[in-house]
């Protein structure tokens, strides 16, 4: 019987633990937007997993290796802003030129929402002209 009550006790205590945990509450997850490459930005359907246009294209001979076609990319980053994130009064994207597609690579385009800039950053995953597009900040 006195095991019995020892091992209640134990269990409630571990419960009481548990629930006290000085651990703060994980944050939200932020909703990212993975592009993979198309010959079009009319082709963009963007959703959280795949879709859009990267407008990667092959460089010049004295330049790196595969780049980023900036034009398509704001166009993309624009369309995604507004369906995927819901974002009202997105204006003019601008996104650097000539970016390398160089997987892990990071940067940033600037966006007018409502008249205010942001900046939105792109994450190049991997090298077949991929690319996470993040919530503006």
């Amino acid at each position: 019987m006195r095991a019995v009550l020892v091992l209640g006790l134990c269990g409630l205590g571990l419960l009481v633990a548990t629930g006290c945990s000085t651990k703060a509450d994980p944050a939200a997850p932020v909703k990212t937007v993975t592009v993979t490459p198309s010959t079009t930005p009319s082709d963009t359907t963007p959703s959280d997993s795949s879709a859009g246009s990267s407008g990667a294209t092959p460089a010049s001979a004295t330049g790196p290796g595969r780049v980023f076609d900036a034009k398509a990319m704001d166009a993309a980053v624009a369309k995604i802003l507004a369906d995927t994130y819901k974002i009202d009064g997105v204006g003019e994207v601008s996104c650097p030129d000539r970016q390398a597609v160089t997987d892990g690579s990071t940067f940033q385009c600037v966006v007018d929402i409502a008249g205010e800039q942001k900046h939105v950053p792109i994450t190049v995953t991997g090298t077949a002209g991929d690319y996470r597009v993040d919530a503006p900040k």
